[in-house]
């Protein structure tokens, strides 16, 4: 063998052992955050174990050891996506002691940020929000409605608390945050600038108010 294809396989050689190191709650981890990133290039329909395995310097073998299919691969994604956007949300209006609507607004603000700095969760989740199949879209469904309950939580406390307006129904009112946040990715992933995003969903939050603005 040559001695550029010797250095080349001992290096190969060496990078899996580094890798065998991990223990496996931290060899898992990192396979999901190498997926993600994967899904994210990819898309849902087109993402593969060898493509992960390759990114995380491991074997094949060892990317189904972890996600024995592909459809483990796609749910073990697609969870951890909604584990994120629910725990945002939740983190955030759980602030009972703050008005409503600057609960709104801190959750459409929180969601914008992390657009930017978790680029890869928001293009799962709009390749995830588009994808009507068979088993993608239930599960979508079934994640939308937990962050839709929890928005609408928090317009229904301003509505007891008389500062939202009792005639919308906050399901509705949720419904249309989460509308916004589509825009708020696209503006994100085209380069649009930050004070541009800000001013969207400020105004989407405003207007949101306005139609919930007391009688």
């Amino acid at each position: 063998m040559p001695r550029g294809g010797r250095q080349a396989g001992k290096r190969a050689s060496e990078r899996r052992r580094r890798a065998s190191r991990l223990a496996p709650e931290r060899r898992r981890a990192q396979l999901l955050e190498c997926a993600l990133e994967v899904f994210a290039q990819r898309g849902i329909g087109e993402a593969r174990h060898a493509e992960i395995a390759r990114r995380a310097g491991v074997s094949l073998a060892t990317t189904f050891v972890y996600f024995p299919s592909r459809r483990s691969l796609v749910e073990a994604v697609l969870r951890e996506v909604s584990r994120f956007y629910r725990d945002q949300a939740a983190q955030v209006h759980e602030r009972v002691q703050e008005p409503a609507d600057a609960v709104l607004l801190a959750h459409a603000r929180a969601f914008a940020d992390s657009v930017r700095t978790h680029p890869a969760y928001a293009r799962v989740w709009l390749h995830w929000s588009t994808s009507i199949r068979d088993r993608e879209w239930p599960l979508y469904l079934a994640f939308q409605d937990q962050v839709e309950a929890i928005i609408a939580g928090t317009i229904a406390r301003g509505q007891r608390e008389g500062t939202l307006n009792r005639g919308l129904d906050p399901v509705l009112g949720a419904r249309l945050m989460i509308s916004g946040a589509h825009m708020v990715v696209q503006m994100q992933l085209s380069g649009r600038q930050e004070a541009e995003i800000r001013g969207f969903v400020d105004t989407v939050v405003r207007a949101l108010g306005a139609v919930m603005a007391p009688e």
